[in-house]
């Protein structure tokens, strides 16, 4: 989301976000008059009322709280209100009605006492069509559904104003008290309209609207909290590697603190995980840019919904010794990626490891020494994602049907002829359907298995390449497209087959066919091994 936005058309700055999945659903399931106003089918839009930016990126903050509380509102379901709450509601309606009419009360005392006259009759069920119908089994159905005629709409637009979501009990409760108090309201509109401004005594009896609190034990839960952000997140579209991960570093966190209370973390225990990190030999990027960063997203989140006070891991930064500078190149020498890939084509299957891992070993560095692909996205490989192209041979495609893809996007890539020479597309025929290098966990899904793979892939390239200051896994990302654009392959193709984002705004606007892949992998070189 980018705040504030422009429309097409209009010199107002906007407030835009687009509404999570588990919101949508929610949205889906309620009556149209409930649907909060600006909220559409996907986005939210709400005009910030400004032509100025920087007026308009002041309010944006504000009205990006508000929406977040009512998505949390709606996440929590409907709650019941005390009778205090339910006059208060009545309250704020009866004064927003009478005080914006009262210097100017449009209609005649006799038509504001008329009004008046009708409210008390749908109370006593003499109101509308189904007075007239007589279809209700008894008065006090008719009853309900001749307040339901004249004050649901009224009730259900108020409360979705208001960004408040009740349990049927408490809308009921609410209406019979608006019917009351809508009535007093229409009586002294009607002495307005006749001369008589005397003090607004019944004005007087409503409360202020205050939220229920919830017990302080579900807030201060770091399991609590670390699982609603969970849920949140992936309702927003974090994947679910993405969010697996943050959540099994707050798992750690609250191992280490031996508790699990959200208001006694402070800096100091997060400088203290930062401290144990480091005598673990963590490097310092690492605790920054995984451990402190998953904390403060949590803790962030955790601040705007009111969870805590403030983010105890806010400036806070591991130091470790001075860096000794770049002492090398991140992609693979020649000679050390022909000696990982003969390492992988020496696998053979052994009794104590899984056959899946061994095909792993074997396959997966080839097919991102040939992709330039991440290796935990490869590793999620299934055997309908190969399939035989009429016109340009063998595609492999990389989606996130299979599992979690960094970008949330598919990526075709031409199978090399290296691959198909060394039985690839042979193995992948023989294998069973499904995944081929990973089964499934205990969860029901590849994520703790494929993560066990990713470890044995890394290990095995660590033993062969054992230069600290690359890495093994990461390496022929940068291997490809090195040797690729030496090749004479344009770093647009490059990026497209290795499903990297495009550097610059202009680049996303050029799509790159498979024709021109497929062209491209042809004139990738081989890595030869003195082998075919």
């Amino acid at each position: 989301m980018a705040c504030p936005t422009k429309r097409k058309g209009s010199d107002n700055w906007y407030y835009r976000r687009k509404i999570p999945a588990d919101v949508r659903a929610i949205l889906d399931k309620l009556p149209k008059s409930q649907r909060p106003r600006n909220w559409f089918k996907t986005d939210i839009v709400i005009s910030l009322g400004t032509a100025e930016r920087e007026k308009a990126k002041a309010k944006c903050s504000e009205v990006a709280a508000e929406v977040e509380k009512r998505m949390e509102a709606l996440r929590q379901g409907p709650a019941p209100l005390s009778p205090k709450q339910v006059t208060a509601l009545s309250g704020e309606l009866y004064r927003s009605i009478t005080e914006a009419l009262e210097d100017n009360p449009v209609a005649s005392p006799r038509q504001w006492l008329r009004v008046a006259e009708v409210n008390e009759a749908a109370r006593r069920g003499e109101f509308g069509a189904v007075a007239i119908l007589g279809i209700h089994k008894d008065h006090s159905e008719k009853r309900q559904a001749a307040l339901e005629e004249r004050f649901g709409r009224l009730t259900d637009t108020f409360l979705s104003e208001r960004g408040i979501i009740i349990d049927d009990s408490s809308r009921w409760a609410l209406i019979e008290r608006l019917a009351v108090d809508l009535s007093h309201g229409a009586r002294k509109l009607a002495r307005n309209a006749d001369g008589d401004y005397s003090p607004d005594e019944y004005a007087k009896r409503f409360p202020e609207f205050e939220e229920a609190t919830k017990p302080a034990e579900a807030k201060r839960s770091l399991t609590t909290l670390v699982q609603a952000w969970h849920k949140a997140a992936l309702g927003r579209g974090v994947t679910k590697r993405a969010a697996a991960s943050i959540k099994g570093r707050f798992e750690k966190l609250i191992a280490f603190l031996k508790h699990d209370d959200v208001g006694r973390v402070t800096r100091q225990d997060i400088f203290g995980w930062i401290d144990h990190r480091q005598a673990n030999k963590i490097a310092a990027k690492t605790i920054n840019d995984s451990d402190l960063a998953s904390f403060s997203n949590v803790f962030n989140w955790g601040v705007e919904r009111g969870w805590l006070a403030q983010n105890p891991a806010q400036g806070v930064k591991a130091k470790g010794k001075k860096h000794a500078g770049k002492l090398r190149e991140e992609y693979f020498t020649t000679d050390e990626a022909k000696a990982v890939l003969a390492r992988a084509a020496s696998v053979r299957a052994t009794p104590k490891e899984n056959p899946k891992t061994t095909a792993a070993k074997r396959w997966v560095p080839w097919l991102c020494a040939y992709s330039g692909a991440r290796v935990a996205e490869m590793i999620q490989l299934r055997k309908q994602d190969v399939r035989k192209d009429a016109e340009h041979g063998w595609i492999i495609r990389l989606t996130p049907e299979a599992g979690d893809i960094k970008t949330n996007k598919f990526c075709d890539v031409p199978v090399h002829e290296h691959l198909i020479a060394n039985g690839f597309i042979d193995f992948v025929n023989s294998a069973a359907d499904g995944h081929l290098f990973c089964g499934l966990g205990k969860d029901g899904t590849i994520a703790g298995p494929a993560a066990g793979v990713y470890k044995r892939i890394y290990q095995m390239a660590r033993d062969v390449v054992t230069d600290p200051h690359v890495q093994p896994n990461h390496a022929w990302r940068y291997t490809f497209k090195t040797y690729g654009l030496e090749a004479g392959i344009s770093e647009h193709v490059l990026d497209a087959i290795s499903n990297h984002a495009p550097k610059h705004q202009g680049g996303k606007y050029i799509k790159v066919t498979l024709k021109a892949r497929a062209a491209a992998m042809a004139r990738f070189p081989r890595y030869n091994l003195d082998r075919p």
